[in-house]
């Protein structure tokens, strides 16, 4: 169970990554891209508090 949690981090992460990639490529976050890390961060964190509600 704790190495499926590994993995999807990691998975998550290297999404994240691709995406924040491709949205720099395109210059969409030319003038924010101080604030592209928050909704991810906020993202991550929910995930976090979830499993751990619903964990069996």
């Amino acid at each position: 169970m704790k190495r499926n949690k590994i993995v999807i981090d990691v998975l998550f992460i290297v999404l994240t990554a691709i995406i924040l990639t491709g949205l720099d490529y395109f210059e969409l976050l030319e003038n924010y891209i101080g604030y592209a890390l928050i909704p991810v961060l906020g993202a991550y964190f929910l995930g976090q508090q979830v499993e751990r509600r619903f964990k069996n």
